[in-house]
């Protein structure tokens, strides 16, 4: 729906009063957030997507609870709730919560120095204060950095809408805390290790999956969400979207059939499906089954309730007879009956949260009518967007994979039919964390699964998500693959679920770089050192490598006596598969044939000197062609090291040895049958 949002602009003519009121004003009158709400009420509700949003005006200056609470005094009560609609209007976020931290800790300040709540009156004393209660409030860093920041921005829009405009510009001391999911120190240690659960754990998650069925409806349930959620790196909050028929099977280019679960990132990823691993296709069709049937009676209700709004479901369990009036009163029996509680007396009722308020509006009445709008609204309230379940309005409620009846896994009361609960991530976390200040058991210590060391476990949703994707990375998984996997918008959000340790990380890049059975040529394609002994010579210490191949010669006996002319050096290794040698020498060896050709035929024109300009480059052009022979021949493997054998090119001090009959082992140049190909120059240049 499109809204006609009026933007306060302030006038610098007017005063500081005249520009806080107007800007009161239009908040009041022309800014639709918070539309649904009274201008009056103290707390605030609206929607972003499938979020609630709550905006509570609570002061600090008084204890305060999520139900009783003393509202901000007044006037800053009017500046709060038009800086909310105001900031809400600009940029709709998910949380408020900061910005309230915030104007609260102003109000404090305020009544402290100034005993009053009036904004005007904010100055260098007043903001002094606001340093101390910020320096003095127990909260993490974080939450600090962050109330503080909100401080800054409310303290900027005073001055720039010239309602405070000499207010002294305050900065938060408290900046933003160093990342510990990329910290190599010891608190960096210490966080990965808390947000990555250990394998014992998943195992045991894994065992109480099996067990499951023989332990509780609820363990059954609840094991058979997080076992999706360990199948792919998923939210907690992207169960909910899923539809009852969220499996789907596809053949690859092989013919195999995948398995795959249809599914909806909540945070701008790509919607897709995540294909199951053939390990654990038998256990996603089973968690799938589980949760498809369990949720079934939910569904059933949800489905009325889609058809039927306001009017209450007269179930199987009911026992009012057939065209019962839905204006007749209720007895108590006929009420336990519709919506399963067991209440001795009708009086019993006026004790009941539910049922109170209820009473008290009809007359001290029940009937289906009223019941139906009662128990309609207080279940179809859980779902913001209903009768849709997710934010792109594809699934409907009564379609949803994850969804139970109230009282459904408490063995001492009995399922309400006409019901209906999402299973969010505050309902899997309660079955699966540990905290001090829950009354409620959770899996484990119902069941009395423990560590092996006998220690406690806890682990939340958003963990397994931390473990999956850590696992991939050492496993060696691309980071667009493990984007795409987890559902992220954002290649580099892959950093903040990589837990691995430094060790593993080294481990990883030197598998990569060396692995084993690493050649020459993989150690120069990666730009590491080739040792002397890896071409062939004994002589410790790293050879150089140049854009024909390795150099062998030892600098630190004599220097290079060629200057750079490698081509015909016998101190040059040429490395097969070293697709840059072989490239500069075929070019090379096209500039040498043309120059040997202009020689011989000036050398067949009588020209004086140039015979000895064939042999210089018949002699190079024999070298050049040898070792592209060698480079291309299939029969050596990339890697290796070629030279020119010595049969082909022995030294003068050889050539007079051999001559004179003094080394054997070289066979006479007069005996090695020339290759065609290399030495025949003057065929095939003719």
């Amino acid at each position: 729906m499109e809204q006609n949002i009026k933007i306060f602009k302030p006038n610098s003519e007017l005063s500081s009063e005249k520009n806080l009121q107007n800007f009161i004003e239009n908040a009041k009158h022309n800014l639709t957030a918070f539309s649904e709400n009274s201008w009056e009420d103290n707390i605030w509700k609206t929607s972003r997507g499938t979020r609630r949003v709550v905006a509570r005006f609570s002061s600090n200056l008084k204890q305060k609870n999520s139900y009783s609470f003393t509202p901000l005094s007044m006037p800053m009560m009017e500046f709060s709730k038009s800086f909310i609609k105001q900031s809400y209007s600009n940029k709709p976020v998910a949380n408020v919560q900061f910005k309230l931290d915030a104007l609260r800790i102003i109000e404090e300040a305020l009544v402290d120095i100034k005993g009053n709540s009036n904004i005007l009156e904010l100055d260098g004393s007043v903001l002094l204060k606001i340093n101390r209660i910020l320096t003095e409030r127990k909260n993490s860093i974080s939450s600090k950095n962050t109330t503080g920041n909100n401080l800054e921005n409310i303290f900027e829009f005073l001055r720039k809408n010239l309602i405070t405009p000499s207010l002294p510009i305050w900065s938060s001391p408290y900046k933003k805390p160093k990342d510990l999911t990329t910290s190599l120190d010891k608190d960096g240690v210490e966080h990965r290790s808390s947000r990555l659960p250990s394998d014992e754990v998943m195992m045991l998650m894994a065992d109480l999956f099996h067990r499951g069925p023989s332990l509780s409806i609820e363990a059954e349930y609840f094991s058979a969400i997080y076992t999706i959620l360990m199948t792919a790196p998923s939210r907690g909050s992207e169960i909910t979207a899923l539809p009852v028929d969220c499996l789907i099977w596809e053949e690859d280019r092989t013919g195999t059939n995948r398995l795959g679960i249809k599914w909806t990132p909540a945070k701008n990823g790509k919607a897709g499906i995540k294909w199951v691993p053939s390990v654990m296709q038998e256990i996603v069709i089973d968690a799938i089954e589980r949760l498809s049937r369990i949720g079934e009676p939910a569904r059933r209700a949800a489905k009325f309730a889609e058809e039927n709004p306001q009017k209450f479901w007269v179930h199987d369990d009911c026992i009012t007879p057939e065209n019962f009036s839905i204006d007749k009163p209720l007895n108590i029996d006929q009420i336990n009956a519709a919506v399963s509680t067991n209440h001795s007396k009708f009086q019993k009722l006026n004790y009941a949260k539910w049922s109170k308020s209820l009473l008290d509006g009809n007359n001290n009445q029940i009937t289906y009518r009223t019941l139906g709008e009662q128990q309609y609204k207080n279940y179809t309230k859980k779902f913001p967007l209903w009768p849709y379940i997710d934010k792109n309005k594809k699934v409907k409620v009564s379609e949803a994979l994850a969804l139970f009846r109230e009282n459904e896994f408490n063995p001492s009361l009995k399922p309400r039919n006409f019901s209906f609960y999402p299973a969010d991530v505050n309902a899997i976390n309660k079955r699966f964390r540990s905290k001090s200040s829950h009354r409620y058991l959770n899996l484990w210590e119902r069941h009395n699964i423990t560590m092996s060391n006998g220690e406690k476990i806890s682990i939340s949703t958003h963990q397994a998500r931390h473990w999956l994707c850590t696992m991939a990375e050492n496993g060696g998984m691309g980071e667009l693959t493990i984007a795409n996997w987890a559902g992220r918008a954002r290649i580099r959000d892959n950093a903040s679920y990589d837990h691995r340790t430094e060790a593993e990380k080294s481990n990883e890049v030197r598998a990569l770089m060396i692995p084993k059975d690493a050649n020459v040529l993989a150690k120069i394609q990666n730009r590491l050192p080739v040792t002397f002994a890896e071409i062939g010579k004994d002589l410790p210490g790293s050879a150089i490598v140049t854009e024909l191949g390795v150099c062998e010669h030892d600098y630190a006996i004599i220097p290079c006596i060629r200057n750079g002319d490698c081509e015909t050096c016998k101190e040059l290794v040429c490395i097969k598969g070293f697709s840059s040698s072989l490239e500069l020498l075929k070019s090379r060896e096209k500039a040498v044939a043309t120059q040997l050709e202009k020689a011989m035929k000036d050398h067949e024109m009588g020209d004086f000197g140039a015979d000895r300009w064939v042999s210089s480059h018949a002699w190079r052009l024999a070298h050049i062609r040898t070792k592209i022979h060698l480079l291309e021949d299939e029969n050596i493997k990339h890697g290796t090291p070629v030279r020119i054998p010595d049969e082909f090119d022995p030294t003068p001090v050889k050539e007079t040895l051999i001559k004179k009959r003094m080394i054997l082992d070289i066979e006479s140049s007069i005996d090695i049958k020339e290759i065609d190909s290399i030495m025949n120059l003057k065929n095939k240049n003719a």
